[in-house]
């Protein structure tokens, strides 16, 4: 599939790719895994464990979320597959599905093993 995308820097490029090509570039595309904010995660990370008290959201159990990218994850809610399906029907472009998978509202802060078990 082609797509074209404009970068930060205005220019225009043609990119060949698959669907697993796609979601592998919405997982990676910045480096150290920058958000669209120019935040890096491991900034996020105490601030979504404060917003959501510490909890869980998929095992509910009381406040056990610890500022540690080995035991605290980053979970999707749209997921990157879902994402990617809907740049490959060219529903959305590379650089809207980027924003919406980084987005606040999609980014949650999991136990690793919680993240691990649902996969």
């Amino acid at each position: 599939m082609s797509r074209r995308e404009r970068p930060a820097g205005g220019v225009e490029m043609m990119i060949e790719c698959d669907k697993s090509m796609i979601a592998h570039l919405l997982r990676n595309w910045h480096p150290n895994r920058l958000r669209p904010q120019n935040v890096p995660l491991a900034k996020a990370r105490p601030r979504l464990i404060k917003v959501q008290n510490g909890i869980c959201p998929i095992c509910k159990k009381p406040p056990s979320l610890v500022d540690d990218g080995k035991a605290t994850h980053f979970d999707h809610i749209v997921t990157v597959k879902e994402l990617a399906d809907k740049v490959f029907r060219e529903e959305l472009t590379f650089d809207e599905a980027y924003c919406q998978f980084w987005e606040d509202s999609n980014v949650r802060a999991v136990h690793a093993k919680c993240n691990y078990d649902r996969r």
